[in-house]
């Protein structure tokens, strides 16, 4: 049975049997430095029965240091049966910030195929804010599986020979496909891939005071793409194909939006 793609830290379906939480939380510039994610998962609070999804860990090693690439089938499968996932778990997703790094879990799960999963839509602090019951201590024991290998879902990776291409062609809108570069405005402007579109994933979060960030809704993203991009544009990306580089999170709306 086909699951929300983002709920709230007060949905009923997080104590269902078969579902596994996973904390997915990343820190990008760790304030103040000796901050560790992990480190602050075993000590909790954290969502109960939480398992550590170590983006870090999981990302498959390359050969020139590239960091947080998309794991091998393998090492999937590997990572995933580590954490006591099944093909039949619903997995629901969670980072410390709000929303951040758990939407590149949820996007790594949809990428091969696992479809059963969700995120939670402005995360631990959020679920803090609103007086979720909370765990704190060593984490819950669980036991281990045998994740099967899966085969990627092809049509939503695009091979760097692929961007290359997409990189020299006349224009942003050449043969119906757009890349969009969802990286800050200041990382943009530093450099970018020739024909890219900025849309930039800050600016399309909304952020509760300064606790947390969290998903627009659905009408409201569409609005957002259309000032940032044009009406003209958002409607040809919905009737198109839609390459994202450099981040997770529009992956998240996009499927939010059914593009």
């Amino acid at each position: 049975m086909p699951v929300p793609l983002i709920i709230d830290p007060t949905s009923s379906l997080l104590s269902h049997p078969g579902v596994v939480i996973l904390d997915a939380s990343w820190l990008y510039e760790p304030d103040p430095p000796t901050r560790n994610a992990y480190d602050e998962f075993n000590a909790g609070p954290r969502f109960p029965n939480a398992r550590f999804w170590d983006l870090d860990a999981v990302s498959e090693p390359h050969p020139d240091g590239y960091s947080l690439m998309l794991p091998s089938p393998e090492r999937f499968a590997a990572f995933a049966g580590k954490h006591g996932i099944t093909k039949d778990s619903h997995v629901v997703v969670y980072d410390s910030e709000g929303i951040f790094s758990g939407p590149r879990t949820a996007w790594t799960f949809k990428i091969y195929g696992h479809e059963k999963v969700s995120v939670i839509n402005g995360g631990l602090p959020r679920a803090k804010k609103e007086g979720i019951n909370l765990e704190t201590g060593p984490p819950q024991h669980f036991e281990e599986t045998q994740y099967p290998v899966p085969t990627v879902k092809h049509d939503a990776v695009v091979q760097f020979d692929e961007v290359l291409r997409l990189a020299q062609r006349p224009s942003p809108s050449s043969e119906g496909v757009f890349l969009i570069d969802a990286r800050p405005v200041a990382s943009y402007e530093a450099g970018h891939i020739p024909t890219s579109l900025l849309l930039d994933f800050p600016s399309s979060l909304l952020r509760d005071t300064r606790d947390f960030t969290y998903i627009r809704q659905p009408d409201d993203l569409k609005n957002h793409i259309a000032q940032r991009l044009g009406q003209d544009k958002l409607d040809q990306i919905i009737a198109s194909k839609v390459t994202v580089v450099n981040s997770k999170v529009y992956c998240c709306k996009s499927f939010q939006l059914e593009y």
